[in-house]
């Protein structure tokens, strides 16, 4: 116990020589602030999850947030961590490879069958998006906006997959495909917006974001009716129930965010 006491002395050190406050420090490591309380009291120690972006925000090495922990039970933390580390190198690498495999059998088998590139772009596109939204943000970890810059790829990608499979089946959809997506992107955009340049608090944040969402679920059916010019006689109740569950969650967040800032 008295490991963790002074592990925790040391968290708080650090903590204030960044200027940072406990909610600030939470915010940054998408953790609660109860959390950051825990490991400060000696309550608890760190998943090993967020000890790579706590090392990092506190701006200290790994090897001296061990040191400040090495106790026995840090001692198997490490062993887990650097297991952990392992499985997560592979499984990144196994999925990359199999992004490329997937595209290369696609690609020679429509060249084989139709003696031409038709649907192979298609999945050569789709491929590339789950490549961005997968394998690229962390080859941009060190980036800050990685997460913006990824989000904008995407959009890019969409949009062009879109034209593709409009090109490839000499379709007419093409501009109510870009209408929808517009629609979609638009609220995607205000959430990334809210999570990326704004520094409100981690519950206000998910408020909004459940905000946008509800107002998502109620609209997206009657939006994409009229776009396609569809009758729309499936009942809305549903959605209806779904964006009213995330609203009750939402104002319970901010209460909840509102009662912290009091105490």
């Amino acid at each position: 116990m008295q490991d963790k006491k002074n592990f925790g002395k040391y968290i708080v050190e650090k903590r204030k020589e960044k200027g940072f406050t406990q909610e600030e420090l939470a915010n940054k490591l998408y953790v609660i602030p109860t959390t950051i309380s825990k490991w400060e009291r000696g309550v608890s120690y760190p998943d090993i999850t967020v000890i790579t972006n706590l090392c990092k925000e506190l701006n200290i090495s790994e090897h001296e947030f061990f040191n400040a922990c090495d106790d026995e039970v840090m001692t198997k933390e490490k062993r887990e961590v650097r297991k952990y580390r392992t499985i997560k190198k592979w499984l990144f690498n196994l999925t990359n490879f199999g992004y490329l495999i997937g595209i290369m059998t696609c690609l020679i088998c429509n060249l084989v069958i139709n003696h031409k590139l038709s649907w192979s772009l298609i999945v050569f596109l789709g491929i590339l998006i789950s490549f961005s939204i997968t394998s690229l943000p962390y080859y941009l970890k060190k980036n800050k906006y990685r997460f913006s810059k990824v989000s904008v790829i995407v959009t890019i990608l969409v949009y062009l997959l879109l034209f593709t499979i409009n090109f490839v089946f000499n379709g007419d959809w093409l501009l109510s495909g870009f209408l929808i997506a517009s629609f979609v992107f638009v609220f995607l955009w205000l959430i990334i917006l809210v999570c990326t340049f704004t520094k409100i608090a981690f519950n206000y944040k998910i408020s909004i974001i459940l905000l946008i969402l509800s107002f998502i679920t109620v609209f997206t059916n009657q939006f994409c009716a009229r776009v396609l010019n569809y009758p729309n006689d499936e009942s809305n109740i549903p959605n209806l129930i779904c964006a009213a569950i995330m609203l009750v969650i939402a104002s319970y967040l901010t209460i909840k965010q509102i009662s912290n800032k009091k105490d």
